[in-house]
């Protein structure tokens, strides 16, 4: 109201006062500059005719990342070919990149034999079925500008009337953005199935799911979907945060007759069923694996594989049971059969976890489970365990036992289990 009995020019002399002073009270926040960034492109180029992938890495400028070291086991990667300099020494690859535009090609096989059993590659004069981390070259940044990040995107050449699935976001047409805020220079791993294919696409709970195998395959791509749409949830519960996109790819022999997950998508064979006989689930198995992406520590006396692998086929089981697919007599029923299938286990420890140890590790973390309830009276879960290991990713037993008795205030009997502590007994 004061300003109205004001002169013009007071009143413009009164307010510049006051901006002055307002600026004097709140001093400017320095902004953090935004990172450098540069332009990562990747090329896959597929020729199945020769069992063959050419894969064409360009980067823009250069000189932000100046040194690049590729891991090349066996020479895996040949005819190589980049501007800048480029050597070969002891299984690696080096090179030196231009200021300015600077482009590599390798060339790499495509099938590869897992074991006697089957291959976890394989190329078809229809289909290939691969995972990037084995098309592109393992990579580390050597004398990269401080700070300096890559926009990175992926990109196929394809045999005429192939289409291309991976577990990366589609751009557009066979373009894909690859973004792992864990690295700052992006490789693009995971599943990838390129050629006639059949595929099942829904979004549920905010993460769009594709389900791919080559057409005619024996895959049940809509028996998947559906399974999943009757899960999501309790695994969204369960470990609070879900992939932006999930691929599951599948397929018939000659491929490994077996589940292998990667951290955007997994593989399942066709003749692995969605709910197994005893009750377990490979499909939610692997989707474990690709959730939580915990595995066990190892050294040169101990294995601890079985907290991931026994968590793995527990939660098959446990999240199955929530979402009443198993009533509570049935998932008891489960527990016992496992139990009795590795009732021989005497030691969780001893080595890579398959069968009747995995069992016996399902039977054990349902123990744990139980006695996180009942101690916390219900307010804590196994799950709020998982959730610390997921960060931390590679686990011992003694991360376990410390994430446990963090959750709890003190030491569970599980822990005092014989099938954790024998072999120190006997030494």
């Amino acid at each position: 109201m004061l300003l109205k009995h004001l002169s013009p020019e007071k009143c413009l002399s009164l307010l510049f006062c006051l901006c002055l002073a307002g600026c004097a009270s709140a001093p400017l926040e320095a902004s953090d500059p935004a990172p450098p960034r540069y332009q990562l492109n990747y090329l896959i180029k597929l020729v199945p005719g020769e069992d063959r992938a050419v894969v064409t890495m360009t980067i823009e400028p250069g000189k932000m990342v100046r040194q690049l070291k590729f891991d090349n086991p066996d020479g895996k990667f040949f005819a190589v070919e980049a501007n800048g300099n480029w050597r070969e020494e002891s299984g690696e690859l080096w090179w030196d990149l231009p200021d300015g535009k600077a482009v590599m090609t390798v060339s790499t096989r495509i099938t590869h034999r897992r074991n006697e059993k089957g291959y976890d590659a394989f190329v078809t004069e229809d289909w290939a079925l691969f995972r990037g981390d084995d098309i592109v070259p393992n990579v580390s940044t050597q004398k990269e500008l401080p700070g300096a990040m890559a926009e990175a995107e992926l990109d196929f050449e394809l045999p005429d009337d192939w289409s291309i699935e991976t577990g990366w976001v589609r751009l557009k047409d066979n373009r894909f953005r690859i973004d792992n805020p864990e690295r700052r220079f992006d490789r693009p791993i995971g599943w990838m199935l390129a050629g006639d294919l059949g595929t099942r696409r829904d979004r549920i709970q905010g993460t769009s799911v594709a389900v791919s195998a080559p057409k005619g395959s024996g895959f049940q791509r809509m028996d998947v979907l559906v399974f999943l749409n009757i899960v999501w949830r309790q695994y969204k519960s369960a470990f609070d945060t879900l992939p932006e996109k999930l691929l599951i790819v599948g397929g018939d022999d000659p491929l490994w007759r077996g589940g292998l997950s990667a951290p955007n998508s997994f593989y399942l064979h066709a003749d692995r069923p969605i709910v197994s006989e005893n009750g377990t689930s490979p499909l939610l198995h692997e989707l474990f694996h690709m959730v939580t992406r915990i595995r066990g520590a190892k050294n040169d006396e101990t294995n601890d594989d079985w907290i991931a692998e026994g968590l793995a086929e527990y939660y098959s089981v446990e999240l199955l049971h929530r979402a009443k697919g198993l009533n509570n007599s049935r998932k008891k029923k489960v527990i016992r059969r496992l139990a009795r299938w590795g009732k021989d286990v005497t030691y969780l420890r001893g080595g890579r976890s398959h069968g009747k140890i995995t069992a016996r590790a399902v039977v054990w973390f349902d123990q744990l489970a139980d006695e996180i309830e009942a101690e916390s009276k219900g307010e804590y879960a196994l799950d709020d365990v998982v959730r610390q290991l997921m960060v931390k990713r590679e686990v011992s037993l003694e991360d376990l036992q410390a994430s446990t008795e963090q959750l709890m205030g003190k030491r569970l009997k599980a822990f005092d289990d014989p099938l954790l502590t024998e072999k120190k007994k006997r030494s």
